[in-house]
């Protein structure tokens, strides 16, 4: 599996209160301009070959981007929804890479933030 699809499957799994969907790579066009909906949108931000040898490679560091709007309905603390979702991801062997601070979208007046997690996958021989 793709990073992304591991982070997609990992935060399904946590099933974070506060958080209504989790999407990798794209968002649905009906999600776009959704205001009443807390999303979280994991991308890529890396994928670099590690752990040279023999002429091959033998582990990935990967990257994914994690961009979460707040609904404007939100009646729980946005720290609360971010700590729970780092958690997550370092319980399941995952670093916290960089986390961003919380903005307000001028043109949706929703609040959001983007967070990065990093992890090093040992590849099979292939």
């Amino acid at each position: 599996m793709s990073a992304v699809d591991d982070a997609v499957a990992l935060l399904n799994k946590a099933n974070i209160a506060g958080i209504d969907a989790i999407y990798g790579n794209n968002l649905p066009q009906e999600e776009v301009d959704s205001k009443n909906k807390t999303i979280v949108l994991i991308t890529d931000a890396a994928n670099d070959p590690s752990s040279f040898g023999n002429d091959d490679f033998w582990s990935l560091n990967q990257e994914v981007e994690a961009q979460i709007w707040y609904s404007q309905q939100l009646d729980s603390d946005p720290e609360t929804i971010e700590i729970s979702m780092m958690k997550a991801f370092t319980h399941q062997y995952w670093q916290v890479a960089a986390v961003r601070q919380r903005m307000l979208d001028p043109v949706s007046n929703q609040l959001f933030n983007t967070f990065y997690f990093s992890r090093t996958k040992i590849l099979g021989d292939d």
